[in-house]
């Protein structure tokens, strides 16, 4: 393949991780998300939930924290924030994924933290409101009066973590090779150009 690694970002409800999914089958590549907080948990010898709750709590606030974490050797995380701790040990994760071979990545910032590699394509995954409405809805469970609400407070945690992260925008297209719009393309479409731009047809 053209790039062996594909790192996707995405607003919520978008489609991005069924995207990511789909991918990696047509692929016949593995596709994490969820299960790099798991191993980090592991790490770090806690639950993956409590390491949720450290990124959604995350903003600009801890941006010298982070900054500093980024500086810190693999596996020294004495003396950094919780936060700064996260960051590093979500990196050491993705950085061993990315050795075991070609993969798709979903969020966690895997873009930016792979970003000296030459075989990983940047993905920005975006769609209308009302599409990602149906989708919190039907998919997730949201309820109708909450689900604009609930879509705020998802895309605001993942712009604060890629922020604080990257000193980066995390929707700024300049961090991205491909920004697709899952309403207007559909998922399967993302899927086929993702798929083709990997493998350089």
């Amino acid at each position: 393949m053209k790039y062996n690694i594909i790192a996707i970002e995405r607003e919520y409800a978008s489609g991005g991780s069924e995207i990511g999914q789909r991918t990696a089958r047509r692929l016949e590549i593995p596709c994490y998300g969820q299960e790099v907080l798991e191993r980090a948990a592991e790490l770090m010898n806690t639950v993956p939930e409590r390491l949720r709750n450290l990124e959604e709590s995350t903003s600009n606030s801890f941006l010298f924290s982070l900054s500093m974490a980024a500086k810190v050797a693999i596996g020294e995380r004495d003396g950094l924030s919780e936060e700064g701790a996260l960051y590093v040990t979500e990196e050491r994760v993705i950085k061993e994924m990315a050795l075991q071979g070609p993969c798709v990545i979903v969020g966690r910032c895997a873009g930016w933290i792979l970003r000296e590699r030459k075989d990983v394509l940047r993905v920005f995954i975006h769609a209308d409101k009302e599409f990602r409405r149906k989708r919190a809805e039907q998919n997730y469970g949201i309820e109708p009066g909450s689900v604009d609400n609930t879509l705020k407070k998802f895309d605001r945690r993942r712009s604060n973590f890629y922020g604080a992260n990257t000193c980066m925008e995390w929707d700024d297209k300049k961090g991205y090779h491909i920004v697709l719009d899952s309403s207007r393309l559909g998922i399967e479409t993302c899927v086929d150009i993702i798929t083709r731009t990997a493998q350089g047809i």
